[in-house]
Formats: structure tokens, sequence, C-alpha cells
């Protein structure tokens, strides 16, 4: 996501591919979202699978905090080559106003088909988009997000919490590069650090989840702002401390042969409902190892490109560029053509691969629009040409 976090020269390539990688992961993920049983999501389809559940229990922990790692891990990387003030003004060209834009325009079908799938909504999609852009709507209330009615960032939330945690650290730079000079001359171990990681966020899991469950909201969102924050400076600190990054990359294969045992016992733990267990000592124990198996992936996954994806190319030259309109439109087009084929009947086979296929199809096919108007540009948080 270049344009997003304004990666110049001096490239970290290998940081490049698992962004756009871990984004392309996030277009399987909601799609997978249409299909699995028993989540929740905008609208779904008639075709569920209990199997799928557990392959997305695979990157479920990990997918959105990897991410955030990785925009902590690029901000570190450019904040030489830049002053806070001209940070603040790119973010809030490439963040602030697709977000505020993409609310108001390419989000509008989501919370449509929501209504008309799960509240029997019949008035039709203008008759919808006049009262999504109405603040004082009365209708569908179980719907309404905040003071502004109808209007939602749904899956756009990323951009959110970017934006903010961008004003935080602005506010907090002074500190964290005195914290980031210590953890680089530091002697202690970088499994240390790992160990305290793994603490933090079990301690966040145990204590903050029960009080604060994800609402993806912001105001109310303790929890999440709580490991997301975390894993931002985390990746934040280790851009800063090169030995650590070395040391992750080194240990590439320890990360994914914990991670494939650690993801079974997830399964399990998940299956017999660990979230019920009585104890306080069961419950930060199987949250340790829940936690654990996360942090493994998401560390393997970093050093499997620490070590084999340093070079650039034409196919990472496209993807930096087109990432972040392609996230943006993403869910819309998902959540269209899902409704789309779901009235086909095509069946649980045919069904998923066309909405496979045919959403990469859209979102290139609207990025070679994007792409050659500078106006669409700005919407959608490119560079002008």
């Amino acid at each position: 996501m270049a344009d997003l976090l304004n990666v110049s020269s001096g490239r970290r390539h290998e940081i490049d591919w698992l962004r756009s990688l871990a984004f392309i992961l996030l277009i399987f993920y909601h799609i997978g979202m249409f299909y699995v049983e028993n989540w929740g999501w905008h609208v779904k389809s008639e075709y569920q699978s209990q199997f799928l559940q557990n392959l997305m229990l695979m990157v479920n922990p990990w997918r959105m905090a990897l991410i955030f790692f990785l925009s902590g891990f690029a901000l570190c990387l450019i904040e030489p080559k830049i002053s806070s003030m001209a940070l603040l003004k790119i973010r809030f060209t490439r963040i602030f106003v697709p977000l505020l834009i993409g609310m108001y325009t390419v989000l509008i079908p989501q919370p449509y088909f929501e209504a008309v799938q799960h509240y029997g909504y019949s008035g039709g999609f203008w008759a919808f988009t006049i009262e999504y852009f109405n603040p004082n709507t009365e209708l569908l209330p179980q719907m309404h997000h905040g003071p502004l009615g109808l209007v939602t960032w749904n899956h756009l939330w990323y951009l959110v919490y970017l934006w903010h945690y961008t004003l935080v650290y602005l506010i907090l730079k002074p500190l964290l590069l005195r914290v980031a000079r210590f953890i680089n001359e530091s002697s202690v171990m970088p499994c240390c650090w790992l160990a305290m990681l793994i603490s933090l966020i079990t301690l966040m899991e145990v204590t903050l989840e029960p009080m604060f469950p994800a609402t993806h909201a912001l105001i109310d969102d303790w929890y999440n702002h709580a490991r997301y924050f975390t894993v931002f400076l985390a990746g934040y600190f280790v851009a800063k401390s090169p030995r650590i990054f070395d040391r992750i990359v080194a240990f590439r294969w320890g990360w994914v042969s914990a991670a494939i045992p650690l993801y079974f016992l997830s399964l399990v733990l998940h299956q017999t409902g660990y979230f019920e267990l009585t104890t306080l000592f069961d419950q930060i124990v199987a949250t340790a190892c829940l936690v654990t198996n996360a942090l493994c992936w998401m560390f393997g996954l970093i050093a499997l490109s620490g070590r084999f994806l340093t070079k650039s190319n034409k196919a990472l030259t496209y993807l930096n560029e087109a990432v972040l309109p392609w996230y943006i439109l993403h869910q819309s087009v998902i959540i269209m053509l899902g409704v789309l084929f779901s009235s086909m009947e095509l069946g649980g086979v045919f069904e998923p691969i066309l909405l496979v296929t045919m959403t990469f199809c859209v979102c290139a096919g609207l990025y070679e629009c994007i792409r050659r108007s500078n106006v669409l540009r700005v919407v959608f948080g490119m560079k002008l040409v």
C-alpha cells in the first residue's frame, strides 16, 4: 500500500510483498464470510460451510494484527524522511479523504443489501440512499451506528484506526524514539521481548475483551485498540531494531513449526469452548496458547518474506499502487456479486468459484479506470500523475 504508507526511497521489498499479500488474503477472507457457517455478516449465501470455519480460524487471529504490525513498521521507515506536519498532510489526503468519500459512496450497497436480507427492507436502493444521507433518518434504527444514522465505515474501520493511531504516534513521537533507542541498545534477548509481547496481549485478552467486546466503532473499542495499537508499536520498534528483525528472520522455520501444532490446538480450544473455562488460571493458559499461535503465524510470515521476498518486480509495482483502491472497493463488490449470484442458484461449488473470479476481475477493471483519472486517484488515496 505504497500511497497509503508513503514508503519512498530505500524500500523494504519484503514489507511491500507481505503488505500486498495480507490485503489479498483479506479479500479471500471476506469472500469466506459470505459462506462460513455460524458467523454473522452483512449478507450470507445459502451455501454455507462448517469446514470453512476451521480454515478461517487459521488466519482470523492474526490477519489484522499483521496489517497493523506492517503499518507500524512502514511508519518507522518513513520517519527519517518526512516531517511530522508532512506526514499528517499525507495521511489526511491518502487516508482520511478516501475514508470519508468511501463511506458516502462505495459503501452504500453494503448496508442496503444487509437491510434487504436481514431486516426485510423493500424500499429500493435509491430510496435507501436518500435515507442513508439523512443523519436524522428514522429508517431501520437497529442499523444506526452513531449520530449519522445509517452511515457506516464497515470494512474501512482499518483506515479510521490507522488515522487515529497516526495522531497518537505524532503526540508520542519523542517518547517512542527514546523507547526505540533503549530497545535497540538493550542487551535483552529478542526472545524476552517476544515473551513480554505474548504476556501483554494475553493480559489484554483476559481483562479487556470481556468488558469491551470488539465493535470496530472507535469510541468504545478499547480491547481492539489495546491489541492493535500494541502490535502497531511492535512493528515500529522491530523496524527500529535490525537485530530483532534479523533474529525473527533467522528463526523462520521455528515460527512455522510452532504455528502448525498451535493452530490445531486452537481448533480444539474453540470446539471445547475455552471461553467458558471457569478458573482464571485455565483462561490465562488457554488465552496464552491462542496469542502465541497468532504471533507465531505473524512472525513466521514476516520471517519468510524477509528471507525469500526481497526482490521487486512488475507484479509488486502493480500491487503497491493497486492495493488501497482494491481494499476500498472489494467488500462492496463481493456483496453485490454475492447477492446477484445467489439469485441464480448456481450451487455450492460453482457459485464461490465464480464469486472469487469475478471479484478479482471487477476490482481489477475498476482499478484500471481509477488509475487513469486524477480525480479518482484523489478519491482512492493515490498520488497524482
